[in-house]
């Protein structure tokens, strides 16, 4: 059969037509030659993401973004039709995730399968969730620092202002004096570190007289234990009435010494008596010549002593 003009040329129209709405849809990613599945996500933000986006499962490119609409209840939210190829099933229960693919924010949608036995049908609605790319994550941490920096600024100038207000020429020197007077300190210090290495001795020392003590722990656990019962066997002991006496001895004594002070007895009055004192003293010297005399003159004594005797034998024999 011969084909008109006109036909072939129809043919070849049509033709034409059909391959440029299968280059287009080539061009954007969709193989129409392919049967797909419709499934819908319904998101309160979407961070930019487009129609024709890209859906991966597990990493692999499985459909597209076919539509994004608002949804018709005014609610704000947005309901993205996804067209997955059918050689690919989801399980329910499987989460349609917004992600960013670079660092340009760059959206597309994964597939985060779950474990469920059962797959979605076509036209199901997924699970949705948007997950935040890394600048809106440091805006959202470097935005409350930024505010906080502010008011920090804020504050700092007020305090310097403040600062400038109460301190005055004088209190400033005074302040960079004390500030001098710090500086020199620490550089004291830092020569005593470095002298020779006396701060280092000395921790060595301490170091050693530590680990002494450690390595002498039982014997001085020991000394601790003695003392203990040394402590206790002198309170189970009569120390306190032993105490108790010498209390009473010692106020006595006191007693007796206020007694002497105060004239009282024969001691009081030898201690407090002037003219005892002066005839003891005399009756003293009495006697120290008496010894000297009787020394050097013995036959004086003596004499009278025999020659009394004899004159009384004498008469007894007359």
């Amino acid at each position: 059969m011969k084909l008109s003009h006109e036909t072939k040329l129809g043919i070849i129209i049509t033709l034409a037509i059909a391959a440029t709405i299968w280059g287009i849809n080539f061009l954007k990613g969709r193989n129409i030659l392919k049967p797909i599945y419709t499934y819908y996500a319904i998101y309160e933000d979407i961070g930019g993401l487009e129609i024709n986006a890209k859906v991966f499962m597990s990493g692999y490119k499985v459909g597209q973004v076919d539509e994004i609409y608002f949804n018709a209840d005014r609610s704000g939210k947005l309901t993205v039709v996804l067209g997955i190829n059918k050689n690919f099933v989801i399980p329910q229960n499987s989460v349609a995730e917004v992600y960013s693919t670079d660092l340009l924010g760059t959206k597309a949608i994964t597939i985060i399968k779950s474990d469920s036995d059962q797959d979605h049908m076509s036209g199901d609605t997924l699970a949705s969730h948007y997950q935040a790319d890394l600048q809106e994550k440091i805006e959202k941490q470097i935005i409350p620092v930024k505010d906080k920096a502010e008011k920090l600024i804020v504050t700092v100038d007020s305090v310097l202002q403040n600062l400038n207000f109460i301190f005055d020429e004088q209190a400033r020197e005074a302040l960079q004096e004390s500030i001098h007077h710090i500086r020199e300190s620490s550089d004291q210090l830092d020569q005593m570190l470095a002298n020779d290495g006396k701060f280092t001795k000395m921790i060595n020392h301490i170091e050693s007289i530590t680990s002494t003590i450690k390595n002498n722990n039982e014997q001085i656990s020991t000394a601790i234990s003695n003392i203990t019962e040394i402590s206790d066997s002198l309170a189970s002991s009569e120390l306190k009435s032993t105490v108790n006496r010498t209390n009473e001895v010692l106020g006595q004594t006191h007693e007796i010494l206020l007694k002497i002070n105060n004239g009282e007895g024969t001691l009081g009055e030898l201690v407090n008596n002037d003219s005892l004192y002066h005839n003891l003293e005399i009756l003293a010297g009495d006697l120290d010549r008496l010894m000297i005399d009787l020394k050097e003159n013995p036959r004086k004594y003596i004499n009278v002593s025999v020659f009394g005797r004899s004159e009384k034998k004498k008469k007894s024999q007359k």
